[in-house]
């Protein structure tokens, strides 16, 4: 029974670590800049002025 166990356990691991592969390219990355956060922040308290 152990071994049935030890075997599935085995499998399943298995399965979770070749299933968590990175499938994008590397030309694929979307790089945050300092200035885009700067403008997500802005885009966001002019939002909440609105509401005001």
């Amino acid at each position: 029974m152990k071994i049935i166990l030890l075997l599935i356990t085995v499998l399943v691991s298995s399965m979770a670590v070749t299933s968590c592969t990175n499938d994008e390219a590397d030309s694929d990355m979307d790089f945050i800049s300092p200035n885009d956060e700067e403008e997500v922040l802005l885009m966001g308290t002019q939002v909440d002025e609105q509401k005001n």
